[in-house]
């Protein structure tokens, strides 16, 4: 039991000690006032990696506000594209510094997405053969998108101390497409001319000629193009030499144009008496222009700066 006080005295002065020795070593405000931050800062012909905080500042948010559904989100900004796209997956950032406070900076955005979907069905073939048969084909559907950006601009710095003001614009290309696809394991014939699927909601008349109609493809878009023009403030809070969390803001113009889309269908023609496919259009091409603040690349990130010299 002594020894047991002995050891908590001496483990308590241990702690004591080095918690007035680390207050001690901390600099006062005027002696971080007067701290020469220079070789913290980027310097001409310094380049720059830097990716996304976006994901994880959203996460650790989510994790104190009660939402269940909490999971890292895209490693990128939100892309100039229509919201039928997913945002890019991975977006990475880098500048060249052509002297000590102007810099060149590139953004280059982009994900590719493809899931596929098997469900059972019935097998109508082996049932039309033994009514008790309990054989199963599969179903498969599969969702592809694809979504890139890329941005090319120039940036100014402001500040010599840890914390640096970054002003810039440039030039914004983003581009996407998604589709939606089909495949049945009961084929439509003369004798089966209504198959089962495994979702039989998808049936419908899309022209009278084919009044029990299934998709082979919808929702799919050809190349959606976005080209555009964007302003950034922000920040840069070097918390290591040429490391630093930075945050900003993005005020753009830019010009989207989607072209047609359409839908493909097959039936049973009641007209020709004959498997048919069909080509449903649902959306003539459409163009616009949209200005306001949009996440171009990242609004948080870290960034690791490399001197060339």
């Amino acid at each position: 039991m002594k020894f047991n006080k002995i050891f908590t005295l001496a483990l308590s002065l241990i702690v004591a000690t080095v918690a007035f020795a680390d207050e001690a070593s901390k600099p006062s405000p005027e002696e971080r006032a007067k701290k020469d931050y220079t070789s913290w800062l980027p310097a001409q012909g310094d380049m720059s990696i830097g990716f996304s905080l976006d994901p994880i500042a959203t996460f650790v948010g989510n994790m104190f506000n009660g939402n269940t559904d909490n999971a890292l989100g895209d490693w990128a900004g939100e892309p100039l594209l229509s919201e039928e796209l997913p945002n890019s997956f991975v977006s990475i950032m880098g500048t060249y510094m052509l002297t000590d406070n102007f810099a060149v900076r590139a953004n280059v955005g982009f994900g590719l997405l493809i899931k596929n979907y098997n469900a059972y069905a019935q097998n109508d073939e082996a049932v039309m053969l033994d009514p008790l048969s309990n054989a199963k084909v599969i179903d498969k559907y599969g969702y592809k998108s694809f979504s890139g950006s890329f941005a090319l601009g120039v940036e100014y710095r402001l500040g010599k101390r840890a914390v640096q003001g970054v002003f810039g614009g440039g030039l914004n290309y983003a581009c996407g497409t998604s589709s939606i696809n089909y495949a049945y394991g009961n084929a439509i014939t003369e004798m089966n001319q209504n198959p089962t699927i495994s979702e039989p909601s998808l049936y419908q008349e899309v022209v009278p000629y084919l009044p029990s109609a299934r998709p082979l493809s919808i929702h799919s878009a050809n190349l959606i193009h976005t080209v555009g023009a964007y302003g950034s403030i922000g920040v840069e809070w070097f918390v290591a030499p040429k490391i630093a969390l930075g945050a900003n803001v993005n005020l753009g113009i830019y010009y989207e144009i989607n072209p047609a889309r359409a839908e493909v269908y097959e039936g049973w023609n009641t007209i020709t008496e004959a498997h048919t496919t069909h080509t449903e259009l649902v959306a003539p091409s459409n163009h616009g222009f949209h200005f306001g603040t949009d996440n171009i690349g990242a609004n948080l990130y870290m960034a690791f700066y490399f001197g060339t010299k």
